[in-house]
Protein backbone atom coordinates (compact mmCIF):
# COMPACT_ATOMS: atom_id res chain seq x y z
CA UNK A 1 0.00 0.00 0.00
CA UNK A 2 0.92 3.43 -0.88
CA UNK A 3 2.77 6.11 2.04
CA UNK A 4 1.89 9.29 1.36
CA UNK A 5 3.16 10.48 4.46
CA UNK A 6 6.48 9.04 4.07
CA UNK A 7 8.08 11.64 1.98
CA UNK A 8 6.59 14.34 4.25
CA UNK A 9 7.98 12.85 7.20
CA UNK A 10 11.12 12.65 5.49
CA UNK A 11 11.31 16.29 4.74
CA UNK A 12 10.17 16.85 8.34
CA UNK A 13 12.77 14.92 9.45
CA UNK A 14 15.50 16.63 7.52
CA UNK A 15 14.50 20.63 8.93
CA UNK A 16 13.98 19.38 12.44
CA UNK A 17 17.66 16.99 12.57
CA UNK A 18 21.11 17.31 11.31
CA UNK A 19 21.27 13.62 10.76
CA UNK A 20 23.11 12.67 7.59
CA UNK A 21 20.92 10.98 4.17
CA UNK A 22 22.49 8.04 5.13
CA UNK A 23 21.20 7.84 8.46
CA UNK A 24 17.77 9.26 7.08
CA UNK A 25 17.57 6.80 4.46
CA UNK A 26 19.12 3.69 7.07
CA UNK A 27 15.79 5.03 9.29
CA UNK A 28 13.60 5.11 6.78
CA UNK A 29 14.02 2.08 4.60
CA UNK A 30 14.55 0.10 7.48
CA UNK A 31 13.31 1.10 10.91
CA UNK A 32 10.46 3.31 9.60
CA UNK A 33 6.99 1.51 9.81
CA UNK A 34 3.83 3.56 8.89
CA UNK A 35 1.51 2.33 11.57
CA UNK A 36 4.09 3.60 14.17
CA UNK A 37 3.77 7.15 13.11
CA UNK A 38 1.95 9.68 14.38
CA UNK A 39 1.77 12.98 13.00
CA UNK A 40 -0.68 16.22 12.45
CA UNK A 41 -1.57 17.64 9.19
CA UNK A 42 -2.31 21.41 8.65
CA UNK A 43 -3.74 22.06 5.21
CA UNK A 44 -2.79 18.94 4.18
CA UNK A 45 0.62 19.34 5.36
CA UNK A 46 1.91 17.16 7.89
CA UNK A 47 3.49 19.86 10.89
CA UNK A 48 4.29 17.73 13.61
CA UNK A 49 5.53 13.91 14.04
CA UNK A 50 6.81 11.11 16.20
CA UNK A 51 7.45 7.05 15.67
CA UNK A 52 6.65 4.43 18.08
CA UNK A 53 9.19 2.08 17.31
CA UNK A 54 8.69 -1.28 19.05
CA UNK A 55 10.48 -3.09 21.66
CA UNK A 56 10.89 -5.72 23.83
CA UNK A 57 12.48 -5.72 27.70
CA UNK A 58 13.62 -8.48 30.39
CA UNK A 59 11.49 -7.61 33.05
CA UNK A 60 12.40 -9.68 36.50
CA UNK A 61 12.52 -13.01 34.57
CA UNK A 62 9.59 -12.51 31.90
CA UNK A 63 9.35 -10.06 28.59
CA UNK A 64 7.62 -7.27 28.36
CA UNK A 65 6.29 -5.20 24.81
CA UNK A 66 7.70 -1.63 24.85
CA UNK A 67 7.51 1.50 22.60
CA UNK A 68 10.49 3.66 21.93
CA UNK A 69 9.14 7.63 21.35
CA UNK A 70 11.88 8.57 18.78
CA UNK A 71 12.13 11.43 15.91
CA UNK A 72 9.33 13.75 17.79
CA UNK A 73 9.74 16.63 15.87
CA UNK A 74 7.12 19.67 14.99
CA UNK A 75 7.72 22.39 12.04
CA UNK A 76 9.72 25.38 13.68
CA UNK A 77 6.93 27.83 12.41
CA UNK A 78 4.21 25.29 14.51
CA UNK A 79 6.60 25.09 17.71
CA UNK A 80 5.12 26.58 20.70
CA UNK A 81 1.30 25.43 20.53
CA UNK A 82 1.35 22.48 22.09
CA UNK A 83 1.12 20.11 18.87
CA UNK A 84 3.75 17.70 20.31
CA UNK A 85 2.03 17.23 23.84
CA UNK A 86 -1.11 16.17 21.83
CA UNK A 87 0.98 13.39 20.04
CA UNK A 88 1.88 11.93 22.89
CA UNK A 89 -0.89 12.16 24.55
CA UNK A 90 -2.32 10.52 21.77
CA UNK A 91 0.46 7.65 21.46
CA UNK A 92 -0.15 6.82 24.81
CA UNK A 93 -3.87 5.84 24.00
CA UNK A 94 -2.33 4.03 20.74
CA UNK A 95 0.36 1.78 23.02
CA UNK A 96 -2.35 1.42 25.70
CA UNK A 97 -4.75 0.02 22.30
CA UNK A 98 -1.78 -1.93 21.66
CA UNK A 99 -1.34 -3.29 25.52
CA UNK A 100 1.97 -2.06 25.61
CA UNK A 101 3.06 -2.40 29.03
CA UNK A 102 5.69 0.54 29.00
CA UNK A 103 6.86 3.60 26.86
CA UNK A 104 10.14 4.77 26.99
CA UNK A 105 12.32 8.01 25.76
CA UNK A 106 15.72 9.15 25.53
CA UNK A 107 15.51 13.43 25.82
CA UNK A 108 17.69 14.80 23.05
CA UNK A 109 18.80 17.84 25.32
CA UNK A 110 18.84 18.08 29.29
CA UNK A 111 15.56 21.04 29.08
CA UNK A 112 13.58 18.18 27.25
CA UNK A 113 13.46 15.99 31.33
CA UNK A 114 11.25 18.88 32.34
CA UNK A 115 9.11 18.42 29.40
CA UNK A 116 9.12 14.76 29.79
CA UNK A 117 8.72 15.07 33.13
CA UNK A 118 5.28 16.67 32.66
CA UNK A 119 3.94 14.57 30.53
CA UNK A 120 3.81 11.61 33.22
CA UNK A 121 8.08 10.01 32.23
CA UNK A 122 10.18 9.71 34.79
CA UNK A 123 14.09 9.02 34.90
CA UNK A 124 14.75 5.57 35.40
CA UNK A 125 17.79 4.03 32.71
CA UNK A 126 20.49 5.87 34.41
CA UNK A 127 24.48 4.69 33.40
CA UNK A 128 28.05 5.35 34.90
CA UNK A 129 30.83 6.16 32.90
CA UNK A 130 34.40 4.50 32.98
CA UNK A 131 37.62 5.60 31.27
CA UNK A 132 40.30 2.91 30.43
CA UNK A 133 43.88 4.14 29.76
CA UNK A 134 45.98 1.60 27.12
CA UNK A 135 49.06 0.92 29.16
CA UNK A 136 52.65 0.55 26.78
CA UNK A 137 53.15 -2.95 28.59
CA UNK A 138 49.87 -4.67 26.27
CA UNK A 139 49.84 -8.54 27.07
CA UNK A 140 48.63 -10.79 24.43
CA UNK A 141 46.44 -13.33 25.26
CA UNK A 142 47.44 -16.66 22.31
CA UNK A 143 43.77 -18.20 23.06
CA UNK A 144 41.73 -15.12 22.02
CA UNK A 145 41.88 -13.42 18.85
CA UNK A 146 40.43 -9.69 18.64
CA UNK A 147 38.61 -9.46 14.86
CA UNK A 148 36.52 -6.87 13.16
CA UNK A 149 33.07 -7.63 12.82
CA UNK A 150 32.88 -8.11 8.94
CA UNK A 151 35.27 -11.30 9.89
CA UNK A 152 32.33 -12.61 11.29
CA UNK A 153 28.61 -13.93 9.90
CA UNK A 154 26.16 -11.61 11.66
CA UNK A 155 24.15 -14.43 12.78
CA UNK A 156 27.08 -16.00 15.49
CA UNK A 157 27.87 -12.06 16.33
CA UNK A 158 23.99 -11.92 17.39
CA UNK A 159 24.18 -15.30 19.18
CA UNK A 160 26.40 -13.86 21.36
CA UNK A 161 25.00 -10.51 21.49
CA UNK A 162 21.44 -11.48 22.42
CA UNK A 163 22.77 -13.88 24.74
CA UNK A 164 24.85 -10.78 27.10
CA UNK A 165 21.55 -8.83 27.04
CA UNK A 166 19.06 -11.20 27.92
CA UNK A 167 21.89 -11.83 31.02
CA UNK A 168 20.44 -7.93 32.28
CA UNK A 169 17.42 -7.76 34.38
CA UNK A 170 15.52 -4.46 32.88
CA UNK A 171 17.13 -4.12 29.65
CA UNK A 172 15.58 -3.09 26.39
CA UNK A 173 16.34 -5.77 23.72
CA UNK A 174 17.39 -5.60 20.57
CA UNK A 175 16.11 -8.07 17.71
CA UNK A 176 17.99 -9.43 14.68
CA UNK A 177 16.84 -6.88 12.30
CA UNK A 178 17.58 -4.05 14.81
CA UNK A 179 21.13 -5.50 15.48
CA UNK A 180 21.72 -4.96 12.02
CA UNK A 181 20.64 -1.58 11.82
CA UNK A 182 22.84 -0.67 14.50
CA UNK A 183 26.30 -2.00 12.93
CA UNK A 184 24.96 -0.23 10.10
CA UNK A 185 24.47 2.79 12.22
CA UNK A 186 27.58 2.49 13.69
CA UNK A 187 29.46 2.32 10.31
CA UNK A 188 28.35 5.49 9.11
CA UNK A 189 28.94 7.29 12.00
CA UNK A 190 32.94 6.51 11.07
CA UNK A 191 33.09 3.80 14.14
CA UNK A 192 33.02 -0.07 13.94
CA UNK A 193 32.16 -3.53 16.22
CA UNK A 194 35.43 -5.98 17.08
CA UNK A 195 34.41 -9.29 18.73
CA UNK A 196 36.83 -11.29 20.78
CA UNK A 197 37.24 -15.07 19.64
CA UNK A 198 37.87 -18.13 21.82
CA UNK A 199 40.14 -20.96 19.86
CA UNK A 200 36.90 -22.36 18.93
CA UNK A 201 35.80 -18.86 16.93
CA UNK A 202 32.90 -18.46 18.90
CA UNK A 203 32.67 -14.92 19.88
CA UNK A 204 33.45 -14.50 24.09
CA UNK A 205 33.03 -10.60 23.33
CA UNK A 206 32.68 -7.71 21.65
CA UNK A 207 33.06 -3.35 21.64
CA UNK A 208 30.64 -1.01 19.91
CA UNK A 209 32.84 2.03 19.47
CA UNK A 210 33.67 5.38 17.46
CA UNK A 211 36.45 7.74 17.34
CA UNK A 212 35.67 11.07 18.86
CA UNK A 213 38.53 13.88 19.94
CA UNK A 214 41.04 12.30 21.23
CA UNK A 215 39.48 9.26 22.39
CA UNK A 216 37.15 6.83 21.18
CA UNK A 217 33.49 6.49 22.99
CA UNK A 218 32.12 2.64 23.26
CA UNK A 219 28.46 2.75 22.64
CA UNK A 220 28.69 -0.77 24.33
CA UNK A 221 31.05 -3.27 25.48
CA UNK A 222 29.69 -6.64 26.27
CA UNK A 223 32.52 -9.73 27.24
CA UNK A 224 32.74 -13.35 29.37
CA UNK A 225 35.17 -12.02 31.65
CA UNK A 226 37.86 -9.10 32.38
CA UNK A 227 40.86 -10.36 30.63
CA UNK A 228 38.41 -10.41 27.41
CA UNK A 229 37.20 -6.67 28.26
CA UNK A 230 40.50 -5.10 28.53
CA UNK A 231 41.89 -6.84 25.27
CA UNK A 232 38.81 -5.46 23.65
CA UNK A 233 39.58 -1.87 24.89
CA UNK A 234 42.91 -2.52 24.10
CA UNK A 235 42.47 -3.36 20.41
CA UNK A 236 40.32 -0.59 20.23
CA UNK A 237 42.01 2.03 21.34
CA UNK A 238 45.41 0.73 19.24
CA UNK A 239 43.27 0.73 16.11
CA UNK A 240 42.04 4.44 16.76
CA UNK A 241 45.69 5.43 17.63
CA UNK A 242 45.07 6.88 20.61
CA UNK A 243 45.70 5.80 24.44
CA UNK A 244 41.54 6.52 25.85
CA UNK A 245 38.25 4.86 25.95
CA UNK A 246 35.62 6.42 27.94
CA UNK A 247 33.18 3.55 28.54
CA UNK A 248 29.13 3.46 29.76
CA UNK A 249 28.24 0.82 31.82
CA UNK A 250 25.02 -0.22 33.82
CA UNK A 251 25.42 1.60 37.21
CA UNK A 252 28.46 0.51 39.42
CA UNK A 253 26.60 3.04 41.94
CA UNK A 254 29.78 5.62 42.31
CA UNK A 255 27.66 8.50 40.60
CA UNK A 256 25.77 7.97 37.52
CA UNK A 257 23.97 10.05 34.95
CA UNK A 258 20.55 10.25 33.56
CA UNK A 259 20.09 9.26 29.90
CA UNK A 260 16.11 7.61 29.44
CA UNK A 261 12.93 7.92 30.84
CA UNK A 262 10.00 5.67 31.12
CA UNK A 263 5.95 5.97 31.76
CA UNK A 264 4.07 2.98 32.73
CA UNK A 265 1.15 2.30 30.80
CA UNK A 266 -0.04 -1.45 31.38
CA UNK A 267 -0.34 -0.64 35.49
CA UNK A 268 -2.34 -3.62 36.81
CA UNK A 269 0.33 -5.80 34.29
CA UNK A 270 3.31 -5.24 35.58
CA UNK A 271 2.28 -4.37 39.75
CA UNK A 272 0.89 -7.98 39.24
CA UNK A 273 4.28 -9.23 37.96
CA UNK A 274 6.33 -6.89 40.52
CA UNK A 275 4.52 -8.31 43.63
CA UNK A 276 4.97 -11.84 42.21
CA UNK A 277 8.83 -11.29 41.93
CA UNK A 278 9.07 -9.37 44.98
CA UNK A 279 6.96 -11.16 47.48
CA UNK A 280 8.68 -10.06 50.69
CA UNK A 281 8.83 -6.29 49.59
CA UNK A 282 6.36 -3.80 50.44
CA UNK A 283 4.06 -2.00 49.99
CA UNK A 284 1.18 -4.57 49.03
CA UNK A 285 -0.73 -4.34 45.51
CA UNK A 286 -3.18 -1.72 47.53
CA UNK A 287 -0.85 0.50 47.65
CA UNK A 288 1.00 0.43 44.36
CA UNK A 289 -2.28 0.75 42.61
CA UNK A 290 -2.73 4.22 44.58
CA UNK A 291 0.57 5.32 43.43
CA UNK A 292 1.16 8.06 40.75
CA UNK A 293 2.79 7.08 37.63
CA UNK A 294 5.77 7.97 38.03
CA UNK A 295 6.32 7.13 41.64
CA UNK A 296 4.92 3.75 39.89
CA UNK A 297 7.30 3.84 36.95
CA UNK A 298 10.18 4.15 39.62
CA UNK A 299 9.73 1.70 41.78
CA UNK A 300 8.50 -0.97 39.16
CA UNK A 301 11.33 -0.56 37.50
CA UNK A 302 14.04 -0.76 39.96
CA UNK A 303 15.40 2.63 40.08
CA UNK A 304 16.53 2.93 43.35
CA UNK A 305 18.95 0.06 43.02
CA UNK A 306 19.63 1.42 39.28
CA UNK A 307 18.00 -1.83 37.80
CA UNK A 308 16.93 -0.70 34.61
CA UNK A 309 19.01 0.08 31.56
CA UNK A 310 19.07 0.31 27.70
CA UNK A 311 22.01 1.20 25.00
CA UNK A 312 22.78 1.31 21.59
CA UNK A 313 19.06 2.69 21.16
CA UNK A 314 18.73 5.07 17.89
CA UNK A 315 19.65 8.69 19.40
Amino acid sequence: MMDNNKPQLIDLWHTSFNDSEEFVELFFDHVYKKENALCIEKNGKIVSALQMLPYTMTYHGTEIDVNYIYGACTLPSERGQGLMRQLIQKAFEVMKNRRVALTVIIPAAPWLFDYYRDLGYTEVFDYSEETYIRSYETAKEQNVLVVPSKALSTKSLYNFFNKKQRERTCYVLHDYDNFVTILRDLQISGGQMLAALNIQNKPIGMIFFYPTGNHIHVKELMYDNNHTKNLLLQEATTLSKTEKAVYRTPSTGRGTSPLGMARVLDRDRLIHHWVSTHENSSPNIGKLKEMDTQSLTRLLLGYQNREAYMSLMLD
